[in-house]
């Protein structure tokens, strides 16, 4: 058993980020809204004043591209800190003239950005688009504030660049020999932007867009593959408060209205459906149970949604306490299934409960693979709260439906088999300590276990809280995406969540954004104003940097 660890969590009661909350909203395969954001404010920007009302943020890409295929990491794994910056969301790009120059003593036209190049900052600023007025005044020194460009904190502004390719006309803070030492110089150089060959660009920087185009969300197959972007959402509960909200208005697509247009603009969408849909079992008459049940008129929501594929590998979808045994679990599958709504990570059988998601996209084959380390622990049997195991029980067996099973041996050679059959392989797995900040060192081991593996990228989910993400061998681990649509009011951690958004060039993670949601009403899911997106991600970098020193 792999050691814990006394630092899995910062407060037994999650507590609201130092940043506090501000607020408005925004909106976007229909309306296309703003690029999520990797972006919190991190220690560099500690005691920066923020700056708000600034405007909602400006429609992201419709749909991208992609292609490639997964090769398994065959270098010694390294874990690599991501670089400590500053974060929020972002303001609206703004949309202006093009910028212009001094050539000769005269005035000419600048182009917002050249061909074949990108923008890029750390991933923790908080902003993901300026205007071309704004870029011009950034790379002249004119704009030696991020929040004269639109950021929620304040940030100076230093002018990097790769040796060799300094922009016409400024001068550096500072330059490096190439595009990964400018992406660690960031550390040092929090608000820090540079103009880079968008073939070297992967999700370690941030892209801005200018006047609304961003070259790497709005590219297309430059030889490196098709783009594809993927958006990932935590935990929808439908049960207890989030069904009676829906049978009181009615509209049991209520929960998804203020993020479907968000959900639907993703190439692929997916989600973890924790709880049952069934036409026959009844509402628990304890309004606190923790077994979650609706009617399976909610899959309307997951389709306005335009959600493409739901997990079933949670402590929910099988686990109850009503003595319903396996019906609820069955209900839900035969639903979906009547539906045409894929899922993944339980069946009817351990070989169904196994067996991955595939799809393709773009020419890209994309397997997405669901694992319950929560209620069907096989290599931690023994219920324990520290750990986040309920036990061993709700697994499936060779013929008895469950969810998939952790262990990690089969979880392992389930990935590798994936990857020798698919180009994009995501784990997408339950499991983890709830209300904790970072993760128990077990989920951690999977997690390097799957990247070892040759998987794409892993993302987890559990806690009903956000934590942090970390570099493992060079790919992305996102830790807890939070809640989704849940009625846990109670506090700020869990009634707020993240959108992931994956952005792939090829087989390769290319960019990773995050778009906080702040759940309203018990039950209804808005997308996030810059100042709660600013204390959002403050407490995603705190996490992420917490776990960097474990």
């Amino acid at each position: 058993m792999p050691p814990r660890s006394d630092d899995s969590h910062m407060d037994a009661e999650p507590r609201e980020g130092v940043l506090g909350l501000l607020g408005r909203r925004i909106r976007r395969r229909r309306l296309v809204a703003a690029g999520l954001g990797v972006a919190g404010l991190g220690a560099a920007a500690a005691g920066s004043a923020l700056v708000v009302g600034r405007g909602d943020a400006a429609p992201a890409p419709a749909k991208g591209s992609s292609s490639g295929a997964v090769v398994a990491n065959t270098l010694e794994p390294t874990v690599t800190p991501v670089p400590a910056t500053s974060g929020g969301v972002a303001a609206a790009p703004l949309t202006s003239t093009p910028a212009e120059v001094e050539v000769s003593g005269q005035v000419a036209p600048l182009a917002p950005v050249p061909e074949g190049m990108a923008l890029v900052t750390s991933p923790r600023l908080p902003l993901f688009g300026i205007g071309s007025e704004q870029l011009e005044g950034i790379l002249r020194g004119q704009i030696v504030d991020w929040a004269e460009a639109g950021s929620p904190a304040r940030l100076p502004v230093e002018v990097l660049a790769i040796e060799g390719q300094e922009p016409a006309g400024t001068t550096p803070t500072a330059t490096f020999p190439d595009y990964d030492a400018l992406v660690a110089g960031f550390a040092d150089h929090p608000g820090g932007v540079a103009l880079v060959p968008l073939d070297q660009v992967n999700f370690r920087a941030n892209v801005l867009s200018v006047d609304g185009v961003d070259p790497l969300r709005d590219g297309s197959d430059d030889g490196g593959g098709p783009i594809l972007r993927i958006g990932v959402v935590g935990d929808i509960v439908p049960g207890r408060n989030v069904h009676a909200k829906m049978a009181f208005y009615g509209d049991f697509t209520h929960p998804f209205l203020e993020v479907a247009d968000t959900l639907a603009s993703f190439d692929l969408t997916i989600a973890n459906l924790e709880g049952n849909l069934s036409a026959t079992l009844p509402q628990p008459a304890d309004i606190h149970s923790f077994s979650f049940v609706s009617d399976p008129a909610m899959i309307d929501g997951f389709k306005l949604a335009g959600i493409d594929a739901v997990s079933l590998a949670n402590n929910h979808a099988h686990w109850n306490s009503e003595g319903w045994g396996a019906q609820g679990l069955l209900d839900t599958m035969d639903a979906l299934e009547a539906a045409n709504l894929p899922f993944f990570g339980a069946g009817r059988t351990l070989d169904e409960a196994r067996q991955p998601w595939v799809t393709e996209v773009k020419g890209l084959s994309v397997a997405v693979l669901g694992v319950d380390g929560v209620t069907a622990n096989l290599d931690y049997p023994e219920r324990d709260e520290e750990m986040g195991v309920v036990g061993p029980d709700w697994g499936a067996g060779p013929d008895s439906p469950g969810t998939n099973p952790f262990a990690y041996d089969q979880v392992v050679a389930d990935i590798a088999a994936a990857v020798e059959q698919y180009d994009i392989v995501i784990p997408y797995l339950h499991m983890g300590a709830e209300y904790r900040w970072i993760v128990p060192a077990w989920v951690q081991e999977i997690a390097h276990g799957a990247i070892d593996a040759g998987a794409t990228m892993v993302v987890t989910n559990h806690p009903h809280i956000i934590q942090g993400m970390e570099v493992y061998g060079g790919k992305p681990i996102v830790y807890s995406v939070g809640n989704f649509i849940f009625d846990q009011m109670y506090s700020v951690d869990t009634r707020q969540g993240l959108i992931l958004e994956i952005t792939l060039r090829g087989s390769q993670v290319a960019g990773i954004r995050t778009r906080g949601v702040e759940i309203q009403d018990f039950h209804q899911p808005r997308l996030m104003t810059e100042g709660e997106q600013a204390a959002i991600m403050d407490r995603f970098w705190r996490s992420t940097d917490r776990l960097a020193e474990r």
